[in-house]
C-alpha cells in the first residue's frame, strides 16, 4: 500500500487513540462495577448479569481496536499474526501512536513523515 500523507496519518492515528482510550475506560471500568453492583445488591445472580454485559461491552472495545490499520502502512496496527498486541508501535513498520504529534515527531529511529503536495 502506498506511504500515506502526513495529514491522513494523523487523523488515522486519532481514530486509533480514540479506540485505545474506549478500550481502556472500559477495562478499568471492571473492578468498580463489580463492586457497586455487589455493595449494592448482595446478590451472585446480579453480579454475574453485569460481569456477561461487561464482556459484551470489553468485545466490542477490543475488535476495533485490533484490527485498525495503520495510516502509514495500511497493515494491522496491533496484529501481526494471530495474537494482537497492544503496543504504542505499529508492528508492521514501527509508526508511533503518537507521531503526529510534535514531542514524538522527531525522535531518532521514526522514519519522517510525507508532507502534503
Amino acid at each position: 500500500m502506498a506511504v500515506g500523507k502526513f495529514s491522513d496519518i494523523g487523523i488515522g492515528l486519532r481514530k486509533i487513540r480514540r479506540r485505545r482510550w474506549v478500550l481502556w475506560l472500559i477495562t478499568l471500568s471492571y473492578a468498580p462495577q463489580m463492586w457497586l453492583t455487589l455493595k449494592l445488591t448482595h446478590s451472585n445472580r446480579a453480579l454475574g448479569a453485569v460481569f456477561v454485559i461487561w464482556v459484551a461491552f470489553l468485545c466490542y472495545a477490543v475488535l476495533p481496536v485490533a484490527f485498525s490499520l495503520c495510516p502509514r502502512c495500511g497493515n494491522y496496527f496491533h496484529m501481526k499474526g494471530l495474537m494482537p498486541l497492544y503496543l504504542r508501535r505499529c508492528l508492521h513498520c514501527g509508526l508511533h501512536i503518537c507521531a503526529d504529534k510534535r514531542e514524538h515527531r522527531e525522535r531518532p529511529g521514526d522514519p519522517p513523515p510525507v508532507d502534503p503536495e
